[in-house]
């Protein structure tokens, strides 16, 4: 619970550039309030870093799908002289 300003059953944080503000719900508790927080947002951090990780293996797939090959740059080759 590092870094949150607790006002009575109200706490306030800056996380991710924006302020959060998170309240007493049905646990009655700030500080299990704030635990679902924070659950909620390592599991979102979790979630949105897989994403992006099978993104850059889709990339990397492709790219190794689509290396160059003598004559793939346009110019002619011996073995491109065929192809007109």
């Amino acid at each position: 619970m590092y870094g949150w300003v607790i006002l009575g059953d109200a706490a306030t944080k800056r996380a991710n550039g924006q302020e959060v503000i998170v309240t007493v719900g049905k646990s009655g508790d700030i500080g299990s309030a704030i635990r679902a927080w924070e659950d909620a947002e390592r599991h979102r951090m979790l979630y949105e870093l897989g994403n992006l990780g099978r993104l850059v293996d889709a990339a990397l797939a492709r790219l190794q799908g689509h290396h160059r090959t003598p004559g793939s740059h346009g110019k002619r080759t011996p073995q491109t002289d065929h192809i007109k």
